[in-house]
């Protein structure tokens, strides 16, 4: 009897490195983004390390520390990064031990299609589409933890407006955090006060940009943090974090919240809802001055200029 149990133990111990094995081999011939062989000069593109940041939220399994520790290694064969933000940097430096002197912030541009609209036709055809409220605040992103959903439905809960959110992740019922959502707009009674709309391609994205009071992106983390410079480029006002990367964007011009604190995201949604015709208009000609401080040329110039530094060199 205990040699029969003995067995059946090594033989699941055997199992069980055989699975271990084969899990080892299957990442080391998988794809992966940057290989470990180094032939020609290598510039890289990380946009943000979130999942390094808050480990806890993002765990990433045995498959995924695995190739983590290939990638780092990679890494060490690099001749520059290339990434979003000032915090991108640091994290960047910090998580993955790559040398700060090496590490070129450029920060992205809104897409020439987010501007001021005046074309009301157009504008009433997209609300129409959508089965956009008269007034309503704007989300655009995903469902992912950082992006601080639950305090911002909290917010909107508190300030009484409608909101409505933009992204094709917030409608796909397959992935857990979209149940949730779903689970918690029921529980906080916003059923008749929470548009989802899906996916929505770039022009009439720009449309209701436009359309909306004001957008907000309470996040706990950005790399950088589109929306708001999107949303800035349709002279649309901005509640936004305090923390991570998007004070870079815009130190004067954007709304700042406390994203741990519900009410104090209610708080700044209901200033711009309050705010007269007359600074609405005057903070919409700030947003859109600021906003060409950003563009695609500058993106390119920047790109091009590191890697004629590093080929130089």
């Amino acid at each position: 009897m205990e040699n029969g149990i003995l067995i059946l133990f090594f033989l699941m111990v055997k199992i069980i490195l055989w699975m271990l094995i084969l899990s080892i081999i299957l990442t080391l011939i998988s794809f992966r983004t940057l290989p470990l062989r180094r032939d020609k000069v290598r510039i890289v593109t990380i946009h943000d390390v979130i999942p390094l940041v808050f480990p806890r939220h993002y765990p990433a399994g045995i498959k995924g520390r695995i190739n983590f520790f290939f990638q780092k290694i990679a890494l060490k064969n690099v001749d520059a990064v290339i990434c979003d933000s000032k915090t991108s940097k640091v994290d960047i430096a910090n998580k993955l031990s790559f040398p700060k002197s090496n590490i070129h912030v450029i920060y992205l541009a809104a897409s020439p299609s987010f501007r001021k609209i005046g074309d009301q036709k157009f504008l009433n055809e997209v609300s129409e589409k959508y089965r956009l409220p008269k007034n309503f605040a704007l989300y655009v992103g995903d469902v992912n933890w950082h992006k601080n959903i639950v305090h911002m439905l909290k917010a909107v809960k508190i300030a009484g407006c409608d909101l409505v959110m933009a992204g094709k992740a917030l409608v796909d019922d397959n992935i857990p955090q979209t149940r949730e959502l779903n689970s918690l707009i029921g529980k906080l009674g916003l059923s008749k006060h929470i548009i989802k709309t899906g996916f929505i391609e770039e022009d009439n994205l720009a449309g209701i940009y436009n359309l909306a009071k004001l957008t907000v992106l309470p996040s706990y983390y950005e790399g950088f943090g589109l929306p708001v410079l999107e949303s800035m480029a349709c002279g649309t006002p901005v509640v936004a974090s305090n923390i991570s990367s998007i004070p870079e964007i815009s130190k004067d011009n954007i709304i700042f919240c406390d994203p741990a604190n519900s009410q104090d995201i209610a708080k700044k949604i209901k200033e711009v809802f309050g705010l007269s015709p007359r600074k609405l208009d005057g903070l919409s000609q700030k947003l859109i001055k600021e906003s060409k401080k950003y563009s695609w040329h500058r993106v390119a110039a920047e790109t091009a200029n590191v890697y004629r530094s590093v080929l130089n060199n």
